[in-house]
């Protein structure tokens, strides 16, 4: 018979007090509302970033207000970079128990006028550069010996195809594959390993006049909330606080699909 878990009230189903979390891409956009968010939260956060400008204004905003929190540099697609991610977070905070694999590009590029270039591009930030930090996340909390929980960002357009993202919806379809691989080789050491489906969010790089031109007709109509509006970075925050928390202990290789009903229609 299992043995019963004590029962957890919502303040400690949500404490992430003493746990220690990197994310990339976390200078901006879902991933520093996700840095606010485990902040808020409790946890040292790392924020890792490819733009050291943006990156250190960011940490300093929530240093300002109080949180744990440092800035490292690092392109995912570089190993070195992201093996050094994991060491700063050692060194800094005392270990690694969350990481949110956040960074990741989106450009627009119809199949026909496509290239090897632009797409080893996508492939190697938003696939490869992920992979980096699975490996050397997961070695780390293999070695510390006390379980962790590894959160991809996957999309709602890995199961759900837009017609000039060839490359974009390929490589989140083999995270969410690779996600699914990971739980199950990591869960016997306590690593949970889950994903996070964001539809259209309305973040920095989505707000540009090209891309809100482009999803005034991608989108139209095909959103399911409240005046057909976009995500906001923060309820996808929300979901990645839910993932590195005692909240989702059951949650191995599950994906959340949040996209506001897109896939739906």
């Amino acid at each position: 018979m299992a043995k019963e878990q004590k029962y957890m009230s919502i303040g400690e189903l949500f404490d992430l007090r003493g746990k220690v979390a990197a994310i990339t891409g976390g200078a901006s956009g879902m991933g520093f509302a996700s840095a606010r968010r485990l902040t808020e939260a409790g946890a040292a956060v790392l924020i890792a970033d490819i733009n050291p400008e943006t990156g250190k204004k960011k940490t300093k905003e929530l240093a300002d207000a109080g949180c744990q929190v440092d800035f490292v540099k690092c392109d995912v697609t570089r190993e070195s970079d992201v093996a050094n991610m994991v060491n700063a977070a050692v060194k800094t905070f005392g270990g690694l128990d969350i990481m949110v694999n956040n960074a990741g590009i989106y450009p627009l590029k119809p199949f026909a006028e496509m290239d090897t270039e632009a797409w080893d591009r996508v492939m190697n930030i938003n696939m490869r550069g992920l992979f980096f930090c699975c490996l050397k996340a997961g070695r780390q909390m293999i070695k510390q010996g006390r379980g962790g929980s590894i959160i991809n960002i996957t999309s709602a357009s890995a199961f759900h195809p837009t017609a000039g993202f060839t490359a974009y919806d390929s490589s989140k379809s083999g995270v969410w594959m690779l996600t699914r691989t990971l739980a199950v080789e990591l869960a016997p050491h306590g690593i949970r390993v889950n994903s996070v489906s964001p539809g259209p969010i309305l973040t920095e790089g989505s707000s540009s006049p090209e891309a809100m031109e482009m999803n005034k007709h991608r989108l139209k109509g095909r959103l399911l909330t409240d005046g057909n509006r976009q995500g906001r970075p923060d309820e996808i925050a929300n979901a990645i606080l839910f993932l590195a928390s005692p909240a989702s202990s059951f949650f191995i290789g599950s994906d959340l699909i949040a996209d506001g009903g897109w896939t739906l229609t």
